[in-house]
């Protein structure tokens, strides 16, 4: 009940904030930049001039090139180019719609429990704060999360290639969302995925290379290069309360480090392994953003799936109220504690003297409902 009221929050708020100003500054620029690459090429999308031409047509209040450009990779540009066929405000539907059905997919193949069980995930997945955030943005995040879901799933089913290939394309929608998951594949000795994903990566490199040309490449190193240190984009990270000191690397370096050690000792624990890299990636982010926080959703399933104890399923529940506490002037502080007491946790997991293997999920159901029969018959 308290989660499908949460749920039932997020939906309001987002659709009064849809009537207030039916398309964000977000989607307004991936708009912008994937029709400045259908009329000019795509070499264009991060030309200043183009996509002040492309914006003329706007209403005068929401021509953001002056002020803000567009800066994230060419791929989101293409995929969100079909949307261009439609008005501002359908499209943005259509790309909401799109991060909510990214996410149910998610739920659906990764999530464990059944029944009501499962549901009341998804509906404490809704109604967390940066899920909210993501949808309102039109940020890709949950469909970077549902195809890291897919490549966690895709190795389950023993389709290495499929799953790199997933893990590439989630990489290249939203690098610093997902960017140590390939690394924490590398080290449990995954090889074959992580070949995979190298692969699919250099072609998609090449392909970028290819579209964006010299003069694009480097309008792009220079949007990035703007962009990196404003206050907006670290504040959600160790950079925001500590600053840009050496205790905020050396804290970056411990947390990385512990997030590899732990997919490394637990390698046998895919769910695990994949948690730690989610984990790993949050806590060193050195460019987040509040509503990035949402990819910990998929963390808290797969390791939901290892039927943690109470008190580690407690803690998880703690960072539900974390998260909330994103959207508040607490910033980022109390999820910033959070995460590496999680990272924490799960690295006392990982000790010879206390891990216990744990077994996934699909395996323990079984054996729970053959206990169940057994009772029965009794």
């Amino acid at each position: 009940m308290a989660s499908g009221w949460t749920a039932l929050y997020s939906c309001v708020i987002w659709l009064l904030e849809f009537v207030t100003a039916p398309m964000h500054d977000d989607v307004r620029l991936y708009y912008v930049a994937a029709e400045a690459g259908l009329r000019y090429g795509w070499s264009t999308i991060y030309d200043q001039g183009a996509l002040r031409s492309v914006s003329s047509s706007l209403p005068a209040a929401a021509r953001l090139i002056d002020e803000k450009t567009y800066a994230s990779t060419p791929l989101l540009a293409w995929v969100f180019a079909p949307m261009t066929v439609f008005p501002e405000t359908v499209a943005y539907v259509l790309w909401v719609l799109l991060s909510v059905s990214a996410l149910v997919i998610a739920w659906h193949i990764s999530a464990p429990y059944d029944a009501l069980a499962k549901i009341t995930l998804l509906l404490l997945a809704i109604g967390a704060g940066p899920v909210l955030l993501t949808m309102y943005f039109g940020q890709p995040t949950l469909i970077v999360l549902a195809l890291s879901a897919t490549a966690w799933w895709l190795l389950v089913k023993n389709r290495d290639v499929e799953a790199g290939v997933a893990l590439s394309l989630a990489m290249f929608l939203k690098p610093q969302a997902v960017i140590l998951l390939p690394v924490a594949l590398l080290v449990s000795r995954r090889y074959r995925p992580v070949v995979a994903w190298a692969a699919a990566s250099a072609a998609l490199a090449l392909l970028t290379v290819l579209t964006l040309g010299s003069t694009g490449l480097t309008e792009w190193w220079h949007v990035v290069r703007g962009v990196q240190h404003l206050p907006l984009d670290t504040i959600f990270t160790l950079a925001g309360p500590l600053s840009d000191r050496p205790l905020t690397y050396i804290l970056w370096l411990i947390q990385g480090a512990m997030a590899l050690w732990i997919a490394w000792a637990r390698r046998g624990e895919l769910e695990i392994v994949f948690a730690a890299g989610i984990l790993g990636t949050v806590a060193t982010a050195s460019y987040f953003h509040n509503s990035d926080y949402c990819v910990l959703v998929l963390a808290g399933w797969l390791v939901l799936r290892t039927s943690p104890p109470l008190w580690h399923r407690l803690w998880l529940l703690v960072g539900v109220l974390t998260m909330q506490l994103l959207l508040t002037p607490l910033l980022a502080a109390p999820q910033l504690l959070w995460d590496g007491a999680w990272l924490a946790i799960l690295a006392i997991g990982a000790l010879p003297m206390v891990h216990v293997s744990a077994k996934p999920f699909q395996l323990l159901a079984p054996l729970r409902d053959a206990d169940e029969a057994a009772r029965v018959r009794l």
